[in-house]
């Protein structure tokens, strides 16, 4: 049986995902209007669409468009909703990732300042303080996703909560990201809610909560022998939920794309195909150097499009 939503034009199954009935494999490519001036935005679109690529996800970083507390922005270079709006008059279909946390090696995470200033209050977690101030931004937000989904005005297929939850000390997954699906359909979201496991956690991830799909970023060696037998182990054991495996982030090799494919991939999603530009203070520190290191303005991990557009 298919989990079908509000929305059923947006199917996902054991079998795959289905958009109209249609069954469809997706390649999607990340491209983050925050990180491009509004000018270049269609630029991108029309690259990525050229290159073959059928979907784009974007995620919608909170302190961005709360840079004070109650101060909110959403016009020219943050109107998400032109941004969206270009998405469908360029054909592509949209994974819209709105967090709260959004990771993207970005300046925390997307969560705004002023929440690490609340005594007492766990982030990421089924905290009411944390909720209520998620709540806030959800407010913000999730009309404009709703407004663009597919099936309405423009080709939104699915929302993600949250992000990599798995790589944090949740300590109530399920609780949390119950809270957050009913955060977002009581904002009228109707496509289909998705939660990625950025170590493999596919609990940790999702909580396994109703009515949320478990999805796998995945970046192995791109010549690791077993590869594929890993990849049908969580192939497995998501069609036992009767889903689809759903990469959400992975390497830009085409030969780890194929090797995916193979392994019963309905989602394909090299990050970051579409490079970009951290301005002013937004770029954040990360856990891959030693102690740490620090990302520069250049957002860029030698994808498809470089920061200045050139292929």
């Amino acid at each position: 049986m298919k989990h079908t939503e509000t929305i059923p034009r947006i199917e996902l199954s054991k079998e795959g995902i289905y958009i109209d009935g249609q069954a469809v494999v997706l390649l999607s490519a990340s491209l983050f209007y925050f990180r491009l001036p509004r000018a270049e935005w269609r630029d991108r679109m029309r690259k990525v669409r050229e290159a073959g690529y059928h979907a784009i996800d974007v995620y919608f970083p909170w302190n961005f468009h709360e840079p004070e507390p109650g101060q909110w922005e959403f016009e020219e270079d943050k109107d998400a909703g032109a941004f969206l709006r270009m998405a469908a008059e360029e054909g592509l279909y949209v994974i819209a990732r709105p967090g709260p946390y959004i990771c993207s090696e970005w300046d925390g995470g997307a969560l705004p300042a002023y929440l690490f200033t609340r005594s007492g209050m766990k982030l990421r977690d089924n905290d009411p303080q944390f909720l209520v101030e998620t709540a806030k931004w959800y407010g913000r937000i999730m009309p404009i996703l709703r407004r663009y989904e597919y099936g309405r005005e423009g080709t939104v297929i699915c929302v993600q909560l949250d992000n990599e939850l798995d790589f944090y000390a949740c300590e109530d997954p399920k609780g949390y990201m119950s809270a957050l699906r009913d955060l977002a359909r009581a904002e009228g979201i109707g496509v289909p809610l998705i939660a990625c496991a950025g170590q493999g956690d596919l609990y940790r991830a999702s909580g396994y909560a109703d009515g949320v799909v478990p999805t796998c970023n995945f970046y192995p060696d791109d010549t690791q022998p077993d590869f594929e037998e890993k990849v049908r182990v969580y192939q497995q054991r998501l069609s036992k939920l009767d889903y689809p495996l759903l990469v959400t982030e992975t390497n830009r090799s085409h030969n780890l794309l194929r090797r995916l494919l193979v392994s019963g991939a309905k989602l394909l999603g090299p990050y970051l195909q579409v490079s970009g530009t951290d301005f002013g203070f937004t770029n954040a520190a990360n856990n891959w150097g030693d102690p740490l290191a620090m990302l520069t303005s250049d957002y860029d991990f030698d994808g498809m499009i470089s920061p200045e557009g050139h292929l």
